[in-house]
């Protein structure tokens, strides 16, 4: 588990900025409803929500119940269990903005892309559906098999953060959302053969963008770049990141029982591998060179 302090702090410095405008978009959202401020803070909602993602701990009660035991001293009043996961679902918009300000929009030449399957029930229940999430969850189906949930789409830079990231539908394919993760940015993005598509990578290529994947079986063998050949192995380098998010950080669970609480545990997750993560996977970048 990592230090409390430390994950505020950054936490807090972000919020001082963007806080007045978060509850001015509140309002304007809500006019008809009340918005009442809680007796914790936005920084504290949030940074609770990112440290419960980085414990040990499965369960929020459990969670909940060490934090009253041994953090209590670092809050004037903590509220009951079931109004501070209130608070966390309600501010789940903040967390979100919080994730895009720690997203690294940078300059990056390269760029490596994937998405993961969110089940939000086991295999055996998807007759049944969740209904909680039937809203946004669908039938899918990824390299393992069926599922019932939603699919998150990463963008991964050569420093093994974050660039971007988008959660769609189970049941919508992953080319889908290439042009939505790459917008604004200029760059080489290395994907798998699920990003296959002749139309799609002329129409990045007029924005500055080449989509790389290796071909298909039944497709002409091109040879690549020894460059290009090299950065398409160590595509690997994002699954490892997707690995953390769902081992380390809890990004797949079965318990949400509201769209805002699934939507504010991705969020958390992310933010958590991008505040916490030390050790990221890291990509060694060579420049272009052609088979001899």
């Amino acid at each position: 588990m990592h230090d409390f302090t430390e994950i505020f702090c950054i936490v807090d410095d972000f919020f001082k900025k963007f806080e007045p405008i978060y509850w001015q978009f509140l309002k304007q959202e809500n006019k008809r409803q009340r918005i009442r401020q809680a007796t914790l803070s936005l920084s504290e909602i949030v940074a609770i929500s990112i440290y419960y993602k980085t414990s040990q701990v499965h369960n929020f009660k459990m969670f909940f119940n060490l934090l009253c035991q041994f953090e209590s001293k670092l809050f004037k009043d903590l509220p009951c269990y079931k109004n501070l996961i209130t608070l966390i679902n309600q501010h789940q918009l903040a967390i979100h903005a919080l994730l895009y300000a720690l997203s690294q929009k940078d300059e990056s030449s390269y760029l490596w892309i994937d998405s993961t399957p969110l089940p939000v029930c086991k295999n055996k229940r998807i007759p049944k559906g969740h209904h909680a999430l039937d809203e946004i969850a669908s039938r899918g189906k990824s390299t393992m098999g069926w599922f019932y949930g939603c699919k998150l789409h990463l963008l991964m830079n050569q420093e093994g953060e974050i660039v971007n990231s988008d959660l769609s539908n189970g049941h919508i394919a992953d080319l889908k959302k290439v042009e939505d993760l790459v917008n604004g940015l200029s760059a080489t993005v290395y994907g798998d053969r699920g990003y296959i598509s002749q139309p799609l990578k002329e129409t990045l290529k007029e924005q500055g963008i080449d989509l790389i994947t290796y071909p298909r079986k039944n497709m002409r063998v091109t040879l690549l770049p020894f460059s290009d050949e090299f950065h398409l192995r160590q595509r690997k380098r994002i699954e490892t990141l997707i690995g953390l998010l769902k081992e380390k950080y809890h990004l797949v669970t079965s318990k949400h029982r509201s769209i805002a609480g699934f939507l504010a545990g991705v969020f958390s997750s992310l933010c958590a591998y991008q505040l916490c993560q030390k050790n990221k996977p890291k990509i060694h970048v060579i420049k272009s060179l052609a088979y001899p």
